[in-house]
C-alpha cells in the first residue's frame, strides 16, 4: 500500500515539474529578445550603423 502511494506521489510530482518546465519554455519563446548596444556606444550611433550594412560602390 505504501509503495503504491509514493509511486503515485511521484508521478503526480512529474507531472508538476514537467508542467512547469513546458510553460517556462513556452514563456521564454514569447519574449522579444533583443541585443544590447555595445558599452559606450550611443543608441543614436547603433541605429545609424544598422542602416550601412550593405556594400556601396562609388561611380
Amino acid at each position: 500500500m505504501v509503495i503504491t502511494i509514493m509511486v503515485i506521489v511521484v508521478v503526480i510530482m512529474t507531472i508538476v515539474i514537467a508542467a512547469a518546465f513546458g510553460l517556462a519554455v513556452s514563456k521564454g519563446y514569447s519574449v522579444k529578445h533583443t541585443v544590447d548596444p555595445l558599452p559606450g556606444q550611443d543608441q543614436n550611433e547603433w541605429a545609424e550603423e544598422e542602416g550601412t550594412n550593405e556594400r556601396t560602390e562609388s561611380k
